[in-house]
This record gives C-alpha cells, sequence and structure tokens, in this order.
C-alpha cells in the first residue's frame, strides 16, 4: 500500500548553515512544495549540524565565515583538498555525530524522499544506506554552485542531481555522471520573483546601487567613500550578519547618500528597486539577481565554488569582476551608468535570456513525482 493512503507523502530536506545559500535553497524549496502538493505534503527542513556538539558547530560556521572574508587563499586550499578523491572518507570517526544526527533524522521523520542542498550528505547518506540497505530513501541533490562544482557534491551514489544551468550540467557530464541522473531545473529561487519586475532605467539619471561588503571592512569603507563621489549615485548596504562590517562602516559615517542595513529578509524587493548588485558571487545570491535581473558587480572573490559563479557572470555578460582595489569597483560602476547606462542595458538583456523565476516550483514538482 502507497505512502499516500496512511499520510500525505514526506520529503526531508537537509542543508547546511556554512553560508546562507543553502538554507536559502532549501528553504524556497519547501515554500514551492507547500504551493505544488494538492493534496498537502509534509516537508521538514533542517540542519543537522545543529544535532551535533552545538559548540563545534558554531566554531565551524564562525571560521568559515572568517576564512571566505580574511583568509581567500587559506579557503581555496581547504576547497581543493575537500574535493579530492578519499578526503571526506578519512574524516569519517569526524563526522560520526553527523551521520548519527541524519540516521535519527531518518528514523524520526520517516521520509518517502530525501533531498539535500550541501554536499557532504551524499556521503553521509552512503554511509546510513551501506550499514541498513532498509533505510534506503530516493535521494537527490540539489546542486547550489555554478560552472565550477566540488566533486563531492556528485562523488557518491543518489538518484539525481539538480544543477541550475547547463555549463554546470556540462561539468557533470564530463565528470561521468550519468546524463540520466542530471536534471537542469534551475535554481530555486524565492517565489517573489515568479512574477517579478525589476528596477525600470532611472528617468532621472539617478542610478541606486546595492552594495554587500565583502572582505577587510577597511576596503568596504574605501570603496564607500568613493562611491559617495560619483553624484548621481545611491547607495544602499547590506553587511547581513557581518555585524562588525555594519559597526565599522556606521562609524564612519556611511554611506553618505543612502542607507545601512543589517540582517534583511527583504532581498526581493531591493533587487527590485535597485540598478547594480555589488557584492561577492555567492550561489544563491547570484542567481536571485538573475531572476531579479540586476546586473552583478563581483566585488571580492570566494576562491573555490565562488569562482564558478563568477566564470557564469562573465561568460554570460550579466556583469563584471571588479575585485581587488576599491577603484576597480568604483571604474566598474561609472563605466556601467555612463552614456546614459548603455553598458547596464546590454547587461539586463543578457539577464532576460538566462532567468528561470519559477525553478522552485520545478524542483517541487519534480520531486513530489518521484516521491510518489
Amino acid at each position: 500500500m502507497s505512502a499516500s493512503s496512511h499520510r500525505p507523502f514526506r520529503i526531508l530536506i537537509l542543508t547546511a548553515s556554512m553560508g546562507e545559500g543553502h538554507n536559502t535553497a532549501a528553504r524556497n524549496i519547501k515554500n514551492a512544495l507547500a504551493l505544488e502538493s494538492p493534496h498537502g505534503i509534509e516537508t521538514l527542513v533542517v540542519d543537522p549540524y545543529t544535532r551535533t556538539n552545538p559548540v563545534v558547530n558554531r566554531l565551524i560556521q564562525r571560521g568559515y565565515a572568517a576564512a571566505i572574508n580574511n583568509y581567500p587563499r587559506l579557503w581555496k586550499s581547504v576547497f581543493a583538498l575537500l574535493s579530492s578523491p578519499k578526503v571526506i572518507e578519512g574524516m569519517s570517526p569526524l563526522l560520526k555525530q553527523l551521520i548519527d544526527a541524519v540516521h535519527g533524522l531518518l528514523n524520526e521523520f520517516k521520509p518517502d524522499l530525501v533531498a539535500s542542498t550541501y554536499p557532504v550528505f551524499g556521503y553521509v547518506m552512503e554511509k546510513i544506506q551501506t550499514a541498513e540497505p532498509a533505510m534506503r530513501k530516493p535521494f537527490y541533490t540539489v546542486i547550489t554552485d555554478s560552472t565550477m562544482i566540488n566533486q563531492t557534491w556528485y562523488r557518491y551514489p543518489c538518484d539525481g542531481a539538480i544543477v541550475a544551468d547547463e555549463p554546470t550540467a556540462q561539468v557533470l557530464r564530463r565528470d561521468g555522471v550519468d546524463h540520466s541522473r542530471i536534471h537542469t531545473l534551475g535554481f530555486p529561487v524565492g517565489l517573489e520573483f515568479d512574477e517579478f519586475l525589476p528596477a525600470p532605467p532611472p528617468g532621472d539619471g539617478q542610478w541606486r546601487v546595492i552594495f554587500f561588503p565583502g572582505g577587510p571592512n577597511e576596503r568596504a569603507i574605501r570603496t564607500l567613500q568613493m562611491l559617495a563621489e560619483i553624484d548621481n549615485l545611491h547607495t544602499t548596504v547590506v553587511t547581513g550578519r557581518r555585524e562588525d562590517a555594519r559597526s565599522a562602516i556606521a562609524r564612519a559615517g556611511l554611506p553618505r547618500r543612502g542607507e545601512l542595513i543589517g540582517w534583511t529578509d527583504q532581498m526581493p524587493a531591493l533587487m527590485g528597486s535597485h540598478h547594480l548588485f555589488i557584492g561577492k558571487a555567492g550561489g544563491a545570491t547570484v542567481q536571485e539577481a538573475i531572476a531579479a535581473q540586476i546586473p552583478f558587480v563581483v566585488n571580492h572573490i570566494v576562491p573555490g565554488q565562488e569562482e564558478g559563479n563568477i566564470a557564469l557572470i562573465q561568460q554570460t555578460a550579466i556583469g563584471a569582476l571588479a575585485a581587488g582595489r576599491a577603484e576597480h569597483v568604483v571604474d566598474i560602476v561609472k563605466g556601467a551608468i555612463a552614456n546614459d547606462g548603455a553598458l547596464w542595458r546590454a547587461w539586463r538583456r543578457n539577464l532576460l535570456q538566462l532567468q528561470k523565476p519559477s525553478a522552485s516550483r520545478a524542483i517541487a514538482r519534480f520531486l513530489i513525482e518521484k516521491a510518489a
């Protein structure tokens, strides 16, 4: 007898708080599942790391944030190491608590299907299912990076990998992933983007930019000081969970024309009222920018996974790389808005060719079909 004769289908989505992209993707899929399941579906989104040692987990998260913002070369070495064969397997004793946490979730929630938005859960599910074949559930990985992919995402057995775009699908195919297991459904952006109206070109010549500080605070302050010299520019600074950056920027009296925001859940609205996005190329952020049709200027490189997102921006001509000195960012912004925004308008036209605003709903329908 099918699961639906007793109860609604259950889908477990595993995520991790290592950057916001993984959690954002998981939440957006859950929201889409609620809309796409006519008879109701039970969805649990959970970060299993929270069920392990909370002190160690917080230290790992803080270390990750510190590495990507202040020690990018160190993070590049770590990223490359994690992509190497047998490295994750060698960490098995350190991952025992995580494996036990996922095992407990499978026993408690009894899902009909498991999805993951974080790469290490492929290995975790393989360990559990090898030890206990009765725990076997359909398992799908939603890859939140583009173009340059850590092999941990797809090295371990799964029923399918969901990718954002064709360049990413090509990477998996080149590395030997069976074509039938690759599903190019788009990145699961928020449902707000389904019927999204982007900011029109400014009729009054006043351009609005969103600035996400990445890297050292001193460089962010220098960049904002130079952006303030552009008379027809309004800058909204969003520091997210980086309270140190927010405090440093506020002490410097910046931005001079604009506003300073900490963490916000209103990014779709902000993207819809601004013309340029300046920030680091996180997977979710780049895909949300594509959905919002807001050109992207990369001001900080996180080596490894985000290099692929930068490659996507450059290859599709939807923005520019301006990492390094503050002068690079300012020169790109000036060039984009010059001549009534001629370059900006070209970027906007290219964005129209890329966007898949209903990807979350497409992924939800796909998972419901597989759960059934």
